[in-house]
């Protein structure tokens, strides 16, 4: 763990037994691109395992037998979801395009995750990264993927590829005993407010309801991962958190409250949880109108982390989440340095035309709510290519088309942030990022890109 702010790893393990001049056998994995000086990038298979790890740990300086030959029984797992670029028989770059699901507003869309995008730092020079980063692009799209993301610490190189930093990425940082002193300053409001809340740590028969919870609230947040029971499964026996917490509404007699009839007693209703990985809350989720639930776990983090030797506390939940403002008003900071966050989380539309067609449901209640009539035509100028945006009553599309008329005027990465609900229209346009020529055309892009903040839970990052 190179900052503390860091979510911690834990402690190295010994080195796995291989054979560390394992030649790579250009003819084991499907050729996907021939680059100049004998290097080529490949679909890689299980029998490259050794040399990735390999590669991996040099680039990392830690060691991650562990953790790799974990990630190896991850569900949706497949081998050939590694690209190797090698040359003259060497592995000199690496990335995994890991293909999942993600909710937007209770939409769902296809998208793929640049895992481990790593090259040997001589070679960064000679253009190899590029070429395995188009290799990667196109990989998705082909394979269906509407969205690109990536977590990585090259974000001005990513930028440079036509990627965009997700806005709002960061954690909160406290002191443990602060946050305790300022919760109970406050008069124990929270237990005044859920007197039948209590927090315990879990037991693994609970897990299901932590699915639930989970598959109930992360359908209404942007870029949230969809679960399955399998990946839950996964990540609950990996252990690479230290233990999860239950807000548990106790329970209590429908009518005679002393009665000791168990027939007259509801079950506990699991109404929340928390994972913990040292000093870091990496994920929080409570159900609606048990908010006060929140506080309560985060004070029993804050116990457990001075038993073990902490005196700080990180959040790491949504950064619209009220508790960040909690822990800042107890003395925390907001810190937003990627490096300190583990990496920029970035993105890109691989297929904006479909992302567009995907996404007509919520441009659909959008317009509704905002009472913006339709059909409704929005003519883009990005660079020198004119787009159309159109949104009728049955569809949304974005088209090509032949003519001088224009809206907007704006660059690329301006119009995928804008497409994607990753722009501050206000601040786009103060910047001169965007221009907008027709009366009344702000109103509308205001309302139907909204910004919005992507979030995704750090759990399935966590290395063990």
């Amino acid at each position: 763990m190179r900052d503390a702010e860091k979510i911690p790893s834990r402690q190295p393990t010994p080195p796995l037994m291989f054979a560390s001049q394992l030649p790579v056998d250009h003819h084991a994995g499907a050729c996907l691109k021939d680059l100049e000086s004998g290097a080529r990038i490949i679909a890689g298979n299980a029998g490259h395992h050794a040399l990735v790890l390999k590669l991996l740990v040099q680039i990392y300086q830690s060691s991650l037998v562990e953790d790799f030959q974990n990630r190896l029984d991850e569900p949706s797992y497949e081998p050939n979801d590694r690209l190797l670029l090698i040359r003259n028989g060497q592995l000199i770059g690496h990335t995994q395009v890991s293909r999942q699901i993600g909710w937007f507003d209770q939409q769902r869309c296809p998208f793929a995750k640049l895992q481990d995008f790593v090259m040997l730092p001589e070679y960064r020079t000679a253009e190899f990264d590029t070429s395995l980063l188009e290799v990667a692009e196109s990989t998705a799209a082909r394979e269906g993927a509407v969205l690109g993301l990536v977590r990585t610490e090259r974000a001005e190189w990513f930028e440079r590829q036509g990627w965009s930093r997700c806005r709002g990425q960061g954690h909160t940082r406290a002191n443990t005993r602060a946050i305790l002193s300022h919760c109970d300053a406050q008069g124990a409001r929270p237990r005044r407010q859920c007197p039948t809340i209590e927090v315990r740590t879990w037991r693994h028969f609970e897990l299901d309801s932590l699915r639930h919870i989970y598959q109930q609230l992360c359908s209404n947040m942007w870029g949230t991962l969809q679960r399955s029971e399998a990946a839950w499964q996964w990540l609950a026996g990996r252990k690479a958190h230290d233990q999860i917490l239950l807000a548990v509404e106790k329970a209590r007699a429908k009518t005679k409250p002393l009665s000791t009839d168990a027939s007259n007693r509801r079950e506990p209703r699991i109404v929340g949880y928390t994972v913990v990985r040292d000093s870091c809350i990496v994920e929080m989720m409570t159900l609606p109108g048990y908010s006060g639930a929140r506080t309560l776990m985060v004070s029993r983090a804050c116990r457990d982390a001075i038993d073990r030797g902490h005196h700080c506390i990180s959040l790491h939940t949504p950064s619209a989440d009220p508790m960040h403002e909690l822990l800042v008003t107890a003395g925390g900071t907001w810190v937003t340095d990627s490096a300190k966050c583990g990496g920029q989380w970035m993105l890109k539309l691989l297929a904006p035309f479909r992302w567009v067609e995907k996404f007509y449901p919520v441009f659909h209640q959008r317009a509704r709510e905002s009472g913006i009539p339709r059909p409704c035509e929005i003519d883009f100028r990005v660079g020198d290519a004119p787009y159309r945006f159109s949104l009728t009553r049955r569809s949304s599309r974005l088209e090509s088309f032949e003519g001088n008329s224009s809206h907007v005027h704006c660059d690329w990465q301006t119009f995928q942030d804008l497409l994607f609900s990753n722009l501050s229209l206000s601040m786009a346009v103060a910047e001169g990022r965007i221009r907008i020529n027709r009366r009344g055309t702000y109103r509308t892009l205001a309302d139907l890109f909204p910004p919005k903040l992507f979030w995704q839970s750090p759990f399935e990052l966590l290395r063990l």
